[in-house]
């Protein structure tokens, strides 16, 4: 009950058949080892936000935080300028800082 599950529903039930099943006694233990792990840093899903994150920064240094138009970042990335709107807020991007004043 103190952990916390990173999974969903069906993998928690998973876990706890196996455990039924694998139990001696009358107390049930879930051992550690059959429970996914909560660490985000090792998580695919976070691996590929920071390859993302990368790859749209890089995109916003190139066109000096233009995100639309033919020089803009969504083109550099050969994205739709909605969609890369909609990446850069969930993942809390501050646009602005790559805005620089044009020599």
């Amino acid at each position: 009950m103190t952990h916390d599950w990173p999974g969903n529903v069906r993998e928690l039930e998973n876990a706890i058949e196996r455990a039924v099943i694998v139990a001696k006694g009358d107390t049930l233990k879930v051992e550690r080892d059959l429970m996914p792990s909560a660490d985000p840093a090792s998580s695919l899903s976070a691996q590929v936000g920071e390859v993302e994150r990368g790859a749209i920064e890089a995109a916003l240094t190139a066109s000096r935080g233009r995100i639309s138009g033919s020089s803009g970042a969504a083109a550099r990335l050969r994205l739709p300028a909605s969609t890369l709107e909609f990446r850069i807020r969930k993942l809390g991007i501050d646009k602005f800082r790559f805005k620089r004043p044009q020599a």
